[in-house]
This record gives C-alpha cells, structure tokens and sequence, in this order.
C-alpha cells in the first residue's frame, strides 16, 4: 500500500525546516501555504548556536554564515551610554562562538532551496480551513478558486507551522492559549554607515519604557555588496496610530536623545514612516503540541516575546527535534504517528518551558511603564555580571542552552548545540561530536 505523505501547514522557518528533514528520510512531503507567492521579507534576526546547530545538520550553514553578520556580544546601556546595563558575551559561553545577525529573507531563501532540493511539494494559494482525524489518517479541507470548502487529500500526518495566528490550531483537543502582548516594536533595515561595522547587538534603554536597538544583519543573495544593519524601537500597541500622527522628526529626535550620536547615521537614512514597519507579538501556549496525528510547532505552538532573541531558533529546533523523533518509523509506517509525536513532546517539554518561562519573566522589564521593575533589572542585571553563577546563566540563557532556571548539570541538555567552529557540532552532555 502506498504511504501517504505527511500534510505541513506554513512554510515559514519551523515548516520548511521540518519539510526538509522528513523529505531526506524518504517521507512523501506536502507543504502547503496560504499566501500565493513566497515572499522572502522581513526583519533581522539573531540566530542562536542552538539554530545555527541545526542549519548545520541542514547543510546551509555556511551559505548564512557567509551571507549574514557575526554578533559577539549583547550590550545595552542607560540613555546616553552612561551606566551598562547588559552585557553577554558569546565567548563567555565557548571560545569561538557568537551569535548571527541574518535578514530573515536570506534564511528563508536557502531553506526554501533546501526543501525544493530535497523534492518538497510546495503548494500555495492553498487555504486549509479544518482537518478531521480518523485512526487511520488525518483528512484536510481547502477552500477552492470557487470559495467553497473541498477535501484536499488524506495524509498519515499533520504538522501546523502556521505561526502565532493560527486557525487549525485551535481545532486540536488541547488546552491552548493564545495573548497578545500589549507593546510591539517598530523596525526597519538600512545600509551600515561607514565605520559603523560592530559585532554589537547595541540597545539603549530609557527605565522600562523606551528602548532603542542595533543589530549588525549582514547582506542579502541579492546585495552581496550593501551590508545592512537592523533598527528596532519598543512602542506599545495602542501608541502605534500617535506615533505615526506625530512624524519622523520627534521620533528621531526621541531616538537621539536615548542613544546619542551612534544613532544618527542609521537615522539619517530613514525619509519616511513607511520604512519602518511595526511588528505586534502574542504569547501561545499549550498544554500539550499533539493531538493525536496533528502536531503544532514553532510559533503556532508555543511563541512567545522576541525579548530573548529565540523565535526562530525554537522553529528550527522543533524542526530537528522532530527529525529525531521518527528516525526508527518507517515512512510506511503509518500506525505509529500518533506515539511518534507524543514522544516528541516529551523531548521538548523542559527546553520550551525554561524559555516560555523565562520570555515572561523579563518582557515586562525592557517594556512596561513600571519604574519599580527598572530599577530590580537594573539591579538584578548588574549583580549576574559581577558574579560567575550570573554570567553562566545569562550566557546560556542566550545561546538556547538551558532547560531549567537552577540545576547546573543540565544546563547545557538543550537539543543542539554548536560552538562556532563549522566542522563541529554538540550533543545533549555538551560533548564535541567530529564532522555531525
């Protein structure tokens, strides 16, 4: 009997990456996407060793890392620059390691490559509106030119990769949640003034209320010669509509007076509101990522604030995870999905729930109006550096190490770790794996 082929909703990061493995393990792959056209936008991101780990299972870690930009250190200050806030350093974590700045347009497009090379069936205009399990099989619904909803096709499973908002996830029979964030962040990506080629994520911050940041992003497939930087401005939802009646000019004068002069040759580039796009964010969560053969994973399972720089490390990850999960099923097999995934949720329960925790935690001190929380990051922040226990948790906090906020011997248990050298990899202990 034929196996039927596993159905992947969203081709964002998690499902072109989970695409990708389950193709190369000989597993009949639909990935199927709302939008008609593949659009390979949006903002700079910080990519962790824990996804660069994974990239490197993928084969394109080489193509990001030549394409995107090396970030050695996090570093915010008060306004101005006169008191240090935060400061991580990669190399505190592993010598030779460091973080990614990369526009998501250039990861998109070599996971993208990577899917169609592995025979991927990329459908889009394909609007999934529900899906019916049976013991068997999972059964989708589209909605056709026509407007009417048709069955699509069976599938031994279904992964939802459909992101923060989406609408199948609330048909799984699983206790879910899904809240927005009150603030959001405006962004926008311009030319790297001369001189002006840090490995610094940079950020101003301004109690817990303004906050200004920097991210060295690389270049695209497209402009290899233009090497681009990343801005991102903290703004609360409901003050979105204001800032855009008030103008560029107060902004960038706002902007100046938090940052200084670093700021202004990166603002000397922006002539016009529509540069600078705004990004809203919600927390998802669940209390468990399958049902049955339907799994639910990167931002359509569990996102959470871009505060720790995690969104797409996670996606990728997941992805990974996944990959591991039905390395003893047969793409035959078609019984054994539903323990296949369930069994995939064990393995990611402490890593995701560290971070899901930690997201929560300290979102409200970079943005909130509370003084009071200013001033305990504030504290809090300056005695982690001054103390060993600190660094260490903060450092592997940020690489996407960690799988507990108190027991040393299982920080470094996240799923995939990589310590900057391309021909190395690491394994659960933090071991040093030759040529994986």
């Amino acid at each position: 009997m034929r196996a039927l082929a596993i159905g992947i909703v969203g081709a964002g990061t998690a499902g072109l990456a989970a695409a990708t493995f389950l193709a190369r393990k000989g597993y009949t792959v639909r990935l199927l996407e709302r939008v008609p056209e593949l659009q390979t936008v949006g903002a700079g991101i910080l990519l962790q060793p824990s996804g660069m780990a994974v990239l490197h299972q993928l084969g394109l870690l080489t193509e990001c890392t030549a394409l995107g930009a090396p970030v050695s250190r996090l570093y915010g200050t008060s306004a101005q620059g006169r008191r240090i806030i935060l400061d991580t350093r990669y190399e505190s974590w592993k010598p030779g390691s460091f973080g990614l700045g990369i526009h998501r347009g250039v990861l998109m497009t070599s996971l993208l490559n990577a899917a169609r090379g592995a025979g991927v069936s990329i459908e889009t205009s394909t609007d999934i509106t529900r899906f019916q399990q049976t013991p068997s099989h999972v059964q989708l619904f589209h909605r056709n030119v026509q407007g009417n909803e048709v069955l699509l096709g069976d599938f031994a499973a279904l992964i939802l990769a459909d992101g923060t908002r989406s609408v199948l996830r609330a048909q799984m029979s699983v206790k879910q949640q899904a809240t927005p964030y009150p603030w959001g962040a405006l962004w926008s990506m311009v030319p790297t003034p001369t001189g002006n080629d840090s490995t610094e994520l940079r950020q101003w911050y301004q109690q817990c209320s303004e906050m200004f940041g920097i991210m060295p992003t690389g270049c695209t497939h497209q402009r290899r010669d233009v090497r681009v930087s990343s801005l991102f401005w903290s703004l609360p939802v409901i003050d979105y509509p204001k800032w855009q009646s008030l103008g560029l000019d107060r902004w960038k004068a706002q902007v100046i007076r938090l940052a200084g002069a670093t700021a202004e040759p990166f603002l000397q580039q922006i002539h016009r509101s529509e540069q600078l796009a705004f990004a809203a964010y919600a927390d998802v969560w669940m209390q468990r990522w399958s049902d049955g053969r339907v799994l639910a994973i990167g931002d359509c399972a569990h996102a959470m604030s871009p505060q720790l720089g995690q969104g797409a490390n996670m996606a990728l990850v997941d992805a990974a995870a996944l990959a591991d999960s039905v390395e003893t099923l047969a793409p035959s097999d078609s019984k054994a999905w539903p323990a296949v995934l369930d069994a995939y949720g064990v393995t990611r329960r402490e890593h995701l729930r560290y971070y899901r925790q930690a997201s929560r935690f300290l979102t409200p001190l970079f943005q909130s109006h509370n003084t009071a929380l200013a001033w305990l990051r504030d504290s809090g922040l300056f005695l982690a550096r001054h103390n060993a226990f600190g660094r260490r948790h903060a450092v592997t906090t940020l690489v996407g190490a960690r799988t507990g906020w108190l027991l040393p011997a299982k920080e470094e248990r996240a799923l995939y770790h990589w310590d900057g050298q391309q021909d190395k990899t690491w394994d659960w202990s933090g071991s040093e794996v030759q040529g994986a």
